[in-house]
């Protein structure tokens, strides 16, 4: 009896050191998306840190044609029952030209998922033209700890 016990009990101390490391990566799972438009890129990737919040979080986009309109980027997330459009991120400077944020994201309702907008622009005003793909939608990515 007393070699079982010793058993029972260092495979309880075993599982209390493997359990914790076992859901360590489930506690910061990674997620990324991008799309495209006709002349412009954007992307994001993050780190899902709870229910709630997305850190670090970071959103690139990028000029890639010469033809007087510029990109921007944004995350959208869904709570469960709403859409958040957070803010636009605009690079300026021409083809070649991009920009790289670094920031994070918390919603009290929850992120249910996330993913990237990208539009095009001129100057201030959204580009709706006939023939050139002027936004695009990354589709989302689900929050494991959600």
């Amino acid at each position: 009896m007393g070699t079982r016990k010793a058993a029972l009990l260092t495979a309880g101390a075993l599982a209390a050191v493997l359990v914790p490391l076992a859901a360590s990566p489930a506690a910061a799972a990674g997620a990324s998306a991008s799309c495209s438009v006709t002349g412009g890129t954007g992307s994001a990737s993050w780190t899902w840190v709870s229910r709630t919040k997305i850190n670090p979080l970071t959103i690139t986009v990028k000029d890639t044609k010469a033809d007087g309109y510029h990109p921007a980027v944004r995350l959208v997330t869904y709570t469960g029952s709403t859409v958040k459009h957070w803010s636009w991120h605009h690079v300026y400077g021409g083809n070649g030209a991009s920009e790289t944020w670094h920031t994070s994201a918390e919603d009290s309702r929850g992120i249910k998922h996330a993913g990237v907008e990208v539009q095009l622009y001129d100057g201030s005003t959204e580009v709706n033209k006939a023939g050139l793909t002027t936004n695009c939608y990354s589709g989302g990515k689900f929050n494991p700890l959600f």
